[in-house]
């Protein structure tokens, strides 16, 4: 019988258990959630008016002042764009509350814009026919400054906000619970968080919802998982979660497998595995469950909207999400951020327009459409489609859907097409789930085929489609822009040379944190070069350095900074570059206007979770133009 969880008997062969997978199937709300493929985030708070990705538990209300807060205009840009529903973050990490609540003082009503922001919001949503979804951060610096984190009495204080958000505005169809937590190694288990309470008060008051789990969430005891492995008890899943992609930067795996199998009591630990899902974790799984996925990652090059740092991502970068996302099994989950104004910029809105032009464009003529189809099958898992049109045709992508709700039963396929006499493969994957989205360069014929090479139980395919991409030179050149400073002032020549350095032996969850005052470093001293190779410790650290940029004669230098965790640049007191929050390494640039002189920097730089990166590049590619530090 199908359902959302399956159990394996220790004894079962690999086969056995792929078919029992083949069971496995969404619940109402996962495939309701399937559907919508596009959703909206907005991060929207006292961050947008710090300038911080990260807040420290310290700021106060008045630092949240929008002049023209405006969240329908939200809710119409989203629609707009083909976002289906929208979660915006109530309460980040700082613990400021976006709604009207009685559980703290800390909230909108006591800011300059008294607007309860989540009733604005969730009005808007019904007004114009789409969904409402509420992001909760579990992980709370203001109530840390005041006492509460961390006590038994927090996740009281928790579970009552969250009960105000799922019982005062209406359906709710998405919970988003994230995992940071700064006062704690990542994933490890927090001691006031009772999640079970949580998901509990969700299946409750929120009966439609989806929700992303809280990540250290574990399915069993150690005691009760050694006694599901033996198979003296049955594994249980909850029917309403949705699975994490494991990063931030809208990248997903080659085959996302929505039935996961259950191969860890912890899971966490999987979040970030390359091949998850893959034949091998069958092996000693104790069971499987449907648990789909959810790609979530930015407009801009960061979060909150910041006037000198934030910029647009390029039209090509949101393709090859929206592919590796909605066209890999799952849903997208595209993070717009309004501005101090409190409204989505104009940057954004033009960039979503040319994203659902382009969606709109390529995928409204199928050439597949009216081709005569042979079905034969050879075995009792290969079965070969062979699809002859009545004229050749130009395409560079197929579509592809499998009928999830009766189970993702096809574990290996191929497509190819007739040129020359013979037919050349030009797919071969695992998953097809919900939808699959292959690209390749433009091929032109009129017979092609998609051969199904591993399948157990009765597969499904609802569609098969060729598509041929509309062309990005029909849309702006704007692509590649990067923050422009200017108006900076140079110095006198300083009195010496060389990069001073303060380092804390505790990596932070975000650079921008060593610029406050209370920053006092444990060591100080000076390097040769500005490198993580002088340093003494070779991870969880945090460093400041500060030195002199030269640059020889007037002109526009190109810096960039390539870094992980997190980092900052600061030219003067002017903030240039901010590559912030914990993420795998990846580069932020800027170009700045400088007159012939000299100029004071400092580079904050954290090395939290992942591997100790840093390379500060100055004008590369402009070398002719001498811009260097002293």
């Amino acid at each position: 019988m199908n359902r959302t969880c399956i159990a394996f008997d220790p004894r079962d062969t690999l086969d056995t258990r792929f078919m029992k997978a083949a069971q496995v199937v969404p619940s109402p709300e996962q495939l309701k959630w399937l559907d919508k493929e596009m959703t909206a985030f907005l991060h929207f708070g006292p961050n947008t008016f710090t300038g911080r990705q990260w807040g420290t538990g310290k700021e106060t209300a008045n630092d949240f002042a929008p002049t023209a807060l405006d969240p329908a205009q939200w809710v119409r840009v989203c629609k707009e764009a083909g976002l289906k529903h929208i979660i915006c973050t109530l309460k980040h990490h700082d613990g400021f509350c976006l709604w009207d609540t009685e559980t703290t003082d800390f909230n909108v009503m006591n800011s300059p814009c008294p607007v309860d922001v989540a009733k604005a919001i969730s009005d808007a949503c019904r007004a114009e026919g789409i969904g409402f979804g509420v992001y909760l951060s579990p992980w709370d610096m203001h109530q840390r400054e005041a006492g509460l984190w961390n006590t038994e009495a927090y996740n009281d204080y928790f579970l009552k906000q969250l009960e105000e958000l799922l019982t005062k505005y209406g359906d709710v169809e998405e919970v988003w619970f994230d995992g940071a937590c700064g006062d704690y190694k990542i994933w490890q288990q927090i001691p006031c968080y009772k999640p079970e309470t949580w998901y509990a008060m969700i299946h409750r008051l929120a009966p439609n919802a989806v929700y992303r789990m809280y990540d250290p969430y574990f399915f069993a005891s150690e005691e009760e998982w050694q006694k599901i492995c033996a198979g003296e008890k049955e594994v249980s899943w909850d029917k309403k979660a949705v699975r994490w992609v494991g990063n931030e930067e809208g990248r997903s795996r080659r085959n996302e497998w929505s039935v996961q199998p259950v191969f860890s009591r912890v899971i966490a630990e999987s979040a970030t595995y390359p091949d998850l899902g893959e034949d091998r974790y069958y092996e000693n799984a104790a069971g499987a469950f449907f648990y789909p996925l959810e790609v979530n990652t930015t407009l801009l090059n960061q979060w909150f909207h910041h006037p000198v740092t934030s910029r647009v991502k390029s039209l090509s970068q949101l393709i090859e999400t929206y592919e590796q996302s909605v066209g890999n099994g799952g849903t997208l989950l595209l993070n717009l951020s309004p501005d101090k104004t409190g409204r989505i910029p104009e940057d954004q809105i033009a960039r979503l327009r040319e994203f659902r032009t382009w969606i709109d464009g390529t995928f409204s003529t199928d050439f597949l459409a009216g081709a005569a189809m042979e079905k034969s099958t050879s075995d009792a898992q290969t079965t070969v489609f062979t699809y002859t049109l009545p004229a050749p045709v130009p395409f560079d992508r197929v579509l592809l859907k499998e009928n999830i709700a009766n189970g993702q039963h096809i574990r290996e396929w191929s497509f190819e097409v007739f040129e020359d006499g013979i037919w050349r493969e030009l797919v071969h994957k695992g998953a097809i789930g919900h939808c699959m989205i292959e690209s390749f360069p433009e091929v032109t014929t009129d017979r092609v085929r998609l051969r199904i090479l591993r399948s157990y139980g009765s597969p499904e395919i609802t569609a098969i489609q060729l598509f041929r991409s509309m062309s990005l030179s029909n849309f702006s050149a704007e692509d590649n822009m990067v923050p422009f400073i200017k108006d900076l002032t140079p110095m006198p020549a300083p009195g010496s040379s060389g990069i001073h350095f303060g380092l804390c032996a505790k990596g932070r969850q975000n650079a921008l944190s060593m610029a406050e005052p209370g920053f006092v470093p444990e060591q100080s001293g000076k390097l040769s070069s500005l490198s993580l190779t002088e340093l003494p410790l070779e991870k969880d650290y945090s460093v400041r350095f500060a030195g002199t940029l030269e640059a020889k004669e007037d002109g526009i230098f190109r810096v960039e900074l390539t870094s992980a965790d997190g980092s900052a640049l600061f030219i003067g007191n002017r903030l240039c570059i901010l590559n912030d929050e914990p993420h795998e390494a990846r580069t932020e640039a800027c170009d700045l206007m400088l007159k012939k002189g000299f100029y004071p920097f400092t580079l904050l730089y954290t090395c939290f979770r992942n591997p100790a990166e840093l390379t500060p590049e100055l004008d590369k590619d402009r070398e002719w133009k001498r811009l260097t530090i002293l």
